[in-house]
């Protein structure tokens, strides 16, 4: 046991457990089940994005008689032109067409003017339309229209792999006309809790008795993570019980096995003895508080990531090495937690271990 008095710094035993792991494979699914998927592609446009010259408003489109400038304030009124329209319209100098949202600017139209800048304030469509509009202001060349490839152009490159897709992201994809992506598979994460004391929620809790909040937890962030956990319950202090757990998890192709308790030094703490008899012990204890009892080895050859049982110690854990682990399955580079300067109110003291203290972070 000697190899085990010296304890890891946290950034050795993450960086010793993130070898291990690689991103898991891919598949092409649509895009309505692939919102927190990482992309596995480069996506770039299919055409130019407005596909045509549009108003980005209700009104009138203009086509400026160049004779008589801005002094002309009245037009004659030539056509119609509601959104989706594929008629074809040409404006001469000196004509105006209604025009809605979105629809396309006609030939020779140069800007358009709002409905509530002409004596015409009227959007529905259903409204009849006078011989000619008068315009209470003049709009500058080029006002209220969406050129076309304001957004994008055809060919340019609009999301990269790596990527986690957000609803913006799927928005994007759909006017593009994306309907399939590749992208990484959800990792599969199985999770049990271990311990005589633990009752399932939903259970009459004995008086000696704890109900088992690990499991939910672990399940809440795997799942926060984007992975898909798989909840095996919890396994009694037998070692039979636990090499069940380990074994169904195991059929089920977990890519990480995840458990809580059992891995400290006590008398029934039976994962770590299990791990290095049918497996392969690879970091045992960390420098680090709480959470000090993380274990990472193998059962046969299925990783696995074992947390202390106390649920502050579970959670920190997780986040500190089991979270970079779920991030570079699923083909990102990283996840990091955002960093924040912060005033302490109390002193505190190190015991030279990188310590992880609950508080509550007030803005000034």
């Amino acid at each position: 046991q000697d190899q085990w008095t010296t304890l890891l710094s946290v950034d050795e035993a993450r960086q010793e457990i993130l070898k291990a792991f690689s991103p898991v494979e891919t598949a092409t699914i649509q895009i309505y089940q692939a919102l927190q998927r990482v992309l596995a592609e480069e996506i770039s446009a299919p055409f130019d994005f407005p596909r045509f010259d549009n108003s980005s408003v209700d009104g009138f489109a203009l086509h400026i008689n160049q004779k008589s400038g801005d002094s002309d304030l009245r037009f004659p009124i030539v056509g119609d032109i509601p959104a989706g329209s594929a008629e074809k319209l040409r404006l001469k100098p000196g004509q105006a067409a209604r025009i809605m949202t979105g629809a396309a600017l006609p030939a020779g139209a140069d800007r358009v003017v709002p409905v509530e800048d002409t004596d015409f304030p009227y959007r529905d469509p259903s409204a009849l339309l006078p011989e000619f509009v008068t315009l209470l202001r003049m709009p500058a060349k080029g006002a209220n229209v969406r050129p076309r490839g304001q957004d994008v152009t055809s060919g340019t490159p609009i999301l990269q792999p790596k990527r986690r897709l957000s609803p913006q992201d799927i928005g994007l994809l759909a006017m593009m006309g994306k309907l399939h992506v590749l992208v990484h598979r959800q990792p599969r994460v199985a999770i049990f809790s271990s311990g005589d004391e633990l009752v399932p929620l939903g259970r009459r809790l004995p008086k000696d008795r704890i109900y088992d909040s690990n499991s939910p937890m672990l399940q809440a962030l795997v799942e926060e993570c984007g992975c898909l956990p798989l909840n095996l319950g919890i396994a009694r202090d037998q070692p039979e019980d636990i090499r069940t757990l380990f074994e169904r998890a195991v059929k089920k192709k977990a890519d990480l096995i995840l458990t809580t308790a059992g891995v400290s030094v006590g008398v029934f703490d039976y994962v770590r003895k299990i791990l290095e008899k049918e497996g392969q012990l690879k970091i045992w204890r960390v420098n680090m508080r709480p959470g000090k009892p993380l274990t990472f080895g193998y059962y046969h050859s299925a990783p696995v990531i074992s947390l202390p049982g106390n649920p502050v110690s579970a959670f920190v854990g997780f986040q500190v090495f089991v979270r970079p682990v779920l991030t570079k399955l699923m083909g990102m580079e990283s996840d990091r937690r955002p960093i924040v300067r912060a005033r302490l109110d109390t002193s505190i003291q190190s015991d030279g271990r990188e310590t992880y203290l609950r508080g509550i972070v007030r803005k000034q």
